[in-house]
């Protein structure tokens, strides 16, 4: 784009063209920041940055809520030469305490309403802007001696459902592809205006829906969080063209009332990411919306979006998470080599967005970048129109005497069942199969167990799928286990069916 190598190229770019148009709304303190204001606050705080003593690749944790604040704060660290390291503000201390020790972070910005240097062990050094703090963790460039590329940006950890989180490192380049990319797969103009409403230290929120319209040019309305009490006066009152959202999310909105189409008549798609969307939640959107709901296929080491299903008069596939936009695919067959049309295997892409490497990890590096190319642990095939169709995990595949069975197929099943609003199946210990299915799910409203009973959910099932696949258990929850942009973490409900006494866990 225009010579723009770089994130502080970007936001200078864009502060020349359209310095006096909006960039950034908060619905609910109605401040907002204009594209010029952007620049000027970005350069403030890496003014004070540099005042300190901060230099070019030196990594800076960013804890702070969606917002102007948090978002000023990304951009000021990498315009600054610096990388990022996007932590969440809910972090515990032990989850804080390893990401700062793992990436090396030798500074931390975060709001100064929490009691952040307890949590964090950092020396509190000034309030650059009110209510943002600047901290200072000692010794961390000592013990920090990994290697980074030059143009490094982003240091992002995945949520670490199968094991101890990994750093993903993502240069200036592969931001500017990714964006680039996403802006062609959405035909995304000037005249766009986004709502975010994931967390912005999670790659979909951060890249999807706020550099994505940073380099295309137009506003973003940003609340400190989703709230499905307040997301439809939002899209209402601030004329959002679009939003960027994960299933379970949807799955909320559709056990509340949804507002009539003409409530939001420039609301010109939605998007599901981060996790399989059920068909059925897809259905059931699209129909009281009226709106098209767009599913797409993305992950962390590519900067997020790796595919997605076109806009209409582009053929939208149920099930499919769509065409490459950007990216070279392959299938991969466990004996290696690229697998026959139709056949499933992982998911192996290329792409100038994908990241270079895990930091200081050269054994997962070594496992997943092959070639030039990256290996995702996703199953899926390509249809005869080069659709992609995502199978589930590598690591979730249920293991039951032999057969290998996608939680996926159950889970699209559940779905279908009124009155469901979450559902996952997984695989847990068995003495005889090895592994035996179980299913936990969330009800909608005010339904209980009583009036949706396990016997008339497994009937349901077993009228629909082969009796090996049929969940030997239903368990009933309201507390699904989710990363930071809502996905349901399947791993961890085996924990919790592993932490079950043994009567409840028989029939």
């Amino acid at each position: 784009m225009n010579g723009v190598r770089d994130l502080g190229g970007l936001i200078r770019l864009r502060a020349g063209k359209d310095g006096d148009r909006t960039f950034l709304v908060e619905p609910d303190s109605g401040e907002t920041l204009s594209f010029g204001g952007l620049e000027e606050k970005v350069r403030a705080l890496g003014s004070r940055l540099a005042a300190w003593g901060f230099k070019k690749g030196d990594r800076a944790a960013c804890m702070v809520r969606n917002g102007i604040r948090g978002s000023a704060a990304f951009l000021a660290v990498t315009a600054a030469g610096g990388v990022a390291v996007p932590v969440s503000p809910r972090s515990a201390p032990r989850e804080l305490a390893f990401l700062l020790e793992h990436s090396g972070a030798a500074w931390l910005l975060a709001e100064t309403d929490g009691d952040i240097e307890q949590k964090s062990g950092a020396h509190f050094l000034e309030e650059p802007e009110p209510g943002l703090g600047l901290y200072r963790i000692e010794n961390a460039g000592e013990k920090n001696g990994e290697r980074i590329p030059a143009d490094l940006a982003l240091l992002l950890y995945t949520s670490g459902t199968t094991g101890i989180p990994k750093g993903v490192m993502l240069t200036h380049a592969n931001l500017l592809a990714e964006c680039n990319n996403i802006r062609l797969a959405h035909n995304l103009t000037r005249e766009d205006k986004a709502l975010c409403l994931l967390p912005l230290n999670h790659i979909n929120g951060l890249v999807v829906t706020l550099l994505t319209p940073l380099y295309t040019g137009f506003p973003v309305v940003m609340p400190p969080k989703f709230s499905a009490g307040h997301f439809w006066s939002w899209v209402q009152n601030e004329a959002v063209t679009w939003f960027s959202a994960v299933p379970t999310i949807y799955s909320i909105l559709l056990s509340r009332e949804i507002p009539s189409p003409a409530a939001y008549p420039k609301l010109r798609f939605m998007r599901s990411a981060s996790s399989a969307l059920p068909e059925a939640v897809l259905a059931a959107f699209e129909e009281q919306t009226g709106v098209p709901l767009i599913e797409s296929y993305g992950i962390t080491e590519g900067g997020s979006q790796i595919t997605s299903n076109p806009l209409p008069p582009g053929a939208r596939k149920p099930g499919s998470v769509g065409l490459p936009f950007g990216d070279e695919i392959r299938i991969i067959r466990e004996e290696g080599g690229e697998a026959p049309l139709g056949t499933i295997g992982e998911v192996a892409v290329r792409g100038k967005n994908i990241a270079c490497a895990y930091y200081k990890n050269e054994e997962a590096t070594r496992e997943s970048f092959r070639d030039g190319w990256f290996l995702t642990g996703d199953l899926g095939y390509f249809d005869t129109d080069g659709y992609l169709y995502l199978q589930g995990r590598r690591k979730e595949l249920i293991n039951r005497a032999g057969e290998m069975i996608s939680p996926r197929e159950i889970d699209e099943l559940l779905y279908r069942i009124p009155g469901i609003e979450l559902a996952a199946a997984v695989g847990v210990p068995h003495p005889l199969y090895g592994e035996e299915i179980v299913a936990f799910i969330k009800l909608r409203g005010d339904l209980s167990p009583s009036t949706l009973s396990e016997e008339s959910i497994r009937a349901f099932l077993a009228e629909r799928l082969s009796a090996f696949k049929v969940p030997r258990r239903i368990y009933y929850t309201d507390d699904f286990p989710k990363g930071p942009s809502g996905k349901i973490q399947r791993l961890k409900l085996v924990d919790r069916f592993q932490a079950l006494k043994p009567e409840e866990r028989k029939r």
